[in-house]
């Protein structure tokens, strides 16, 4: 049994994958709660290497009830928690809809059950159980909180979902049910503010203890905010304190094939999370760039659904931080990721890869960004961009200060930003020698008209490429986490790296 794994295994769980969620180390991934309508619900574990018991959160993902997944949505919230010193719990529920919601209830009441059976051999404390949702699982945890459950002292609800047909507002406050805090974004335009506000007076009209943290100029989803506005992360961990009760000890990483917080560039402080297979290796690598907008995000955000696939077929991988707007412009973010993929191939030794079989992933805005490598550095062996958008000037077309064409390249006349979008759109680079291109798109998203542009250009010029469309997915790869009829992408993603990368290694030889 490797070192990493706590004495969990010992009990009556099973983890099914004792490698963990590929986002915090030590975690056990994959343990079975329930078995409903023939489907197998599964929650994440994590303990804290002090070997005693400590409070615990239940993390409840999002997704608008269709979406989503315990590794989708939270890898934020997961590290926050673990760096604080919590354990926690990640849990699956039932999708479907929201017709479905109170499937998806029943779900994370047995979880909690669940948890609170198991609380020896997950070495918390059950009488010191929070619960934390966002967007809809704030929902779910809300509805929960009304129930008063057994050793629940507090719940967080992390840019929820509140009114509606059967509302939390409405159903789910009663008196003496746990203290609740609510963070939410200032400018959430799809759950406005106000309904947060109704619905922490109702729980305090109700007799109970509602805290408000409204966080300036956010907008919907914790994990869509801007790095000046993360200061939520410390004022949350604070007010789960005053509930739990104070911790005793400081976080102590375990060991694992998972190291957290490698510094690639020193003098700009990035960092990169590194997994790196078991043996002697010489591993294909893949450098991983998460998107959000070219101004949000970082290395445990949004591209998340990629760590496992990519770590179960033995690839190496190096998920990185890079430098975001406003604070820098489009053409330092692209040294950025220069500098990440120089030192994880200086690194090859450290890391036991194969500094020839190096490829890069990136999604949305870094999907633009890696596709533009594609066409500027041929020493990579391949490159895949996840709905990236390769032709800039559809999109920038807002002028005013603070707009995207601001942000990205200092500029307020399209006439005179003409030369950097150009610049900057992999669309117009492309040539038959850059290295093979995988492009995956959902069809059910304004992009999908780059993607068949992109492929078409690619076609021109006779460059290695595929384009695999997802046939009325939406945009991001978290939206498509819980989805059978889209989940083959991460098969087509393994067996398309395999392909070229094997393919770059025999050539070496």
């Amino acid at each position: 049994m490797p070192p990493w794994i706590p004495a969990l295994l010992a009990a009556a769980l099973r983890a099914g994958d004792p490698e963990g969620n590929y986002i915090v180390p030590g975690v056990q991934g994959g343990i079975v709660y329930r078995t409903v309508d023939g489907h197998e619900l599964k929650l994440d574990a994590y303990a804290q290497r002090n070997e005693k018991r400590r409070p615990a959160v239940v993390v409840i993902h999002g997704g608008n009830w269709t979406a989503g997944s315990r590794i989708a949505y939270v890898g934020q919230l997961l590290e926050t928690l673990t760096r604080a010193g919590y354990n926690w719990v990640s849990i699956d529920y039932r999708l479907g809809g929201a017709d479905r919601r109170d499937d998806a209830l029943d779900d994370v009441r047995t979880a909690l059950a669940f948890i609170r059976r198991n609380a020896g051999d997950l070495r918390i404390d059950p009488e010191r159980v929070a619960l934390l949702g966002e967007d809809t699982g704030a929902y779910l945890a809300a509805r929960l909180a009304s129930e008063k459950p057994a050793g629940v002292r507090a719940v967080a609800l992390v840019g929820g979902v509140y009114e509606g047909d059967d509302a939390p507002r409405a159903k789910s406050v009663a008196p003496g049910q746990p203290d609740v805090l609510v963070v939410h974004g200032g400018r959430d335009s799809e759950v406005p503010p106000d309904q947060a506000r109704r619905y922490c007076a109702a729980v305090t009209a109700a007799g109970s203890r509602c805290d408000e943290h409204i966080v300036e100029g956010a907008i919907h989803r914790a994990e869509n905010w801007l790095p000046p506005q993360w200061g939520y992360k410390d004022a949350l961990v604070k007010w789960l304190a005053a509930r739990l009760g104070p911790l005793r000890a400081d976080h102590l990483p375990h060991r694992t094939p998972l190291e957290k917080d490698i510094v690639y560039d020193p003098q700009r402080a990035l960092k990169l999370d590194a997994w790196t297979p078991t043996g002697p290796g010489p591993f294909p690598a893949i450098v991983l760039v998460h998107g959000g907008g070219w101004e949000a995000g970082d290395k445990v955000t949004y591209i998340t659904p990629l760590f496992a696939p990519l770590a179960r077929a033995g690839f190496a991988w190096f998920s990185i931080d890079y430098r975001l707007t406003p604070q820098v412009r489009h053409a330092e973010q692209m040294d950025d990721l220069r500098r990440a993929v120089a030192f994880v191939k200086a690194s090859a030794k450290r890391f036991r890869i194969d500094p020839q079989r190096v490829a890069v992933v990136g999604e949305s805005a870094s999907g633009q960004m890696a596709a533009l490598l594609a066409t500027q550095d041929r020493t990579l062996a391949a490159v895949v961009s996840f709905y990236g958008v390769y032709d800039f000037m559809p999109l920038l077309t807002d002028t005013s200060p603070g707009s995207r064409l601001d942000k990205l390249f200092g500029r307020h006349s399209l006439n005179d930003a003409a030369h950097e979008i150009a610049r900057y759109s992999p669309i117009h680079h492309v040539s038959k020698d850059m290295p093979p291109l995988l492009l995956v798109h959902g069809t059910n998203e304004r992009l999908w008209a780059q993607a068949t542009a992109m492929r078409d250009r690619l076609r021109e010029v006779g460059a290695r490429h595929e384009l695999v469309a997802l046939e009325g997915a939406p945009h991001g790869m978290e939206n498509w986490e819980g989805r059978p009829e889209w989940s083959h992408y991460k098969t087509k993603l393994v067996e398309w790296l395999s392909e070229q990368l094997t393919a770059d290694a025999s050539k070496e030889r």
